[in-house]
């Protein structure tokens, strides 16, 4: 069942940290913020291949707060406010850990002790995602982190939702999933002039060395006025999950966040 989480950080003294890295940020804490309440599972996320890649069974946010704190790539957070974690997961059995992991006390953000307050929750099942999804004549995602979606421009739909699809069909329930001839409508989305999108680098720190990634920020639009209804329908669930997923590679870093509207061309 894929649900949001999110959690107001208490720094004990100024936090600094760098924007476009912190969703590595956000990872560690994840990992540290499960682990503490259920070592095993935090291990097996880790470590299992079928846990890592475009079937990853969680993504990330970057940290946020307030614009007043934030001085270009950084941002440096007073002691008595507070950053904004933000977690996906797409597993049903991730949630009740996160949770207690949550409660348990103390973390530290970048060498900073910070307190986890005001915990939001919300679910949504892969059932109701498939059956409150319209019959989609247009989608637009909007994406808010980079998205590294590779250097095809503009990229088909097929590519563009490879990671929802990927997390959809590894951890919704099997009479759910979506093969081959399901999808194969979706080849024929077109993307409509012009799509505005805008290339740029991340460099992430790596131990002690940066490594650079390159995605796009800005906006896809799709006209899928071609695709019959039930492939219309697909299309508008796995847009709405691409929310829960986000899109394209390195999601669990805080990559790819998406926001989407669907709607019929009138």
């Amino acid at each position: 069942m894929p649900a949001f989480v999110t959690v107001k950080l208490y720094p004990s003294t100024t936090l600094i940290y760098e924007i476009p890295s912190s969703g590595k940020l956000a990872q560690s804490l994840f990992f540290k913020t499960l682990g503490s309440a259920d070592p095993e599972l935090a291990r097996e996320i880790h470590d299992d291949p079928a846990c890592s890649g475009l079937s990853a069974p969680y993504a990330v946010s970057r940290i946020t707060t307030g614009r007043q704190y934030v001085h270009g790539i950084s941002a440096a957070v007073a002691p008595g406010d507070h950053v904004r974690l933000t977690v996906k997961l797409l597993r049903d059995d991730l949630l009740d850990p996160l949770l207690r992991g949550l409660a348990s006390g103390e973390f530290e953000l970048n060498r900073v002790p910070v307190t986890p307050m005001e915990v939001k929750f919300h679910r949504k099942r892969y059932d109701d995602l498939w059956r409150d999804s319209p019959i989609a004549r247009k989608v637009s995602f909007r994406f808010l982190t980079h998205a590294l979606i590779g250097k095809a421009f503009p990229p088909s739909l097929s590519t563009l939702l490879e990671r929802p699809i990927a997390a959809w069909n590894a951890w919704a329930p099997e009479y759910l999933k979506f093969d081959e001839e399901h999808l194969k409508g979706l080849e024929l989305a077109a993307p409509t002039s012009p799509s505005w999108l805008r290339e740029g680098a991340v460099r992430l720190w790596h131990g002690t060395q940066r490594r650079e990634y390159i995605g796009y920020l800005g906006q896809l639009t799709y006209d899928l006025r071609r695709l019959d209804s039930f492939s219309g329908r697909i299309l508008a669930t796995l847009a709405r999950f691409s929310e829960f997923s986000g899109i394209g590679t390195k999601t669990t870093m805080g990559f790819g966040v998406v926001r989407v509207s669907l709607g019929v061309w009138r």
